[in-house]
């Protein structure tokens, strides 16, 4: 299970997505903030917004399924602080 932000206020870093189905939930002071998971696209350095169930304005969480990759939660707008985000597989 990847963890993706951990008391952060910023976007974190790239973790490995082992592929298939997956929850990303992230919980915090978002403070106006938004959290977006991410992943790599094709061209080995633009980010790409997973999608709407993935992209939270308050604590939450939403489903996905990608290929095996690069992902990461990225933080925009806002003064947001303490925030936890993570990939967990659905096996």
């Amino acid at each position: 299970m990847p963890q993706l932000l951990s008391n952060a206020s910023a976007t974190g870093s790239a973790a490995q997505w082992g592929g298939g189905a997956g929850v990303f939930s992230a919980c915090g002071t978002f403070s106006g903030a938004t959290v977006t998971l991410q992943f790599l696209g094709p061209d080995g350095s633009t980010w790409v917004a997973v999608g709407s169930d993935t992209t939270l304005t308050a604590n939450g969480g939403g489903g996905f399924v990608l290929p095996p990759g690069q992902i990461r939660a990225a933080i925009s707008g806002g003064p947001p602080s303490g925030m936890y985000a993570q990939a967990e597989q659905v096996k």
